[in-house]
């Protein structure tokens, strides 16, 4: 179905070496609604951010949904250490 949300839960850290899996989920979830679920984010380093930014005007410019779910302060002072307002994503109350 192409307007099934798909939902992913980012880990605490991305991984230092290999292929990022968010960015896996990504690419499999083109086109159709995403809602990513960053509870379990213990640190955002920039590379994960610009993965999210450009993830996020992607989907923006083909007017599909892209939410944050489950926001923690932890997440929220990341965003502000890498110099992005917390309320830049869309944030999905779950």
């Amino acid at each position: 179905m192409p307007d099934q949300m798909q939902s992913y839960t980012l880990a605490p850290r991305r991984a230092r070496s290999g292929a990022d899996p968010l960015l896996s989920f990504l690419q499999q979830a083109q086109g159709r609604p995403v809602v990513l679920s960053v509870a379990e984010v213990e640190r955002i380093d920039s590379l994960r951010l610009r993965i999210l930014l450009s993830a996020q005007a992607l989907w923006a410019k083909e007017g599909i949904a892209f939410a944050l779910a489950h926001v923690t302060d932890t997440f929220r002072d990341g965003l502000s250490r890498l110099g992005l307002s917390p309320a830049h994503f869309a944030v999905e109350e779950r």
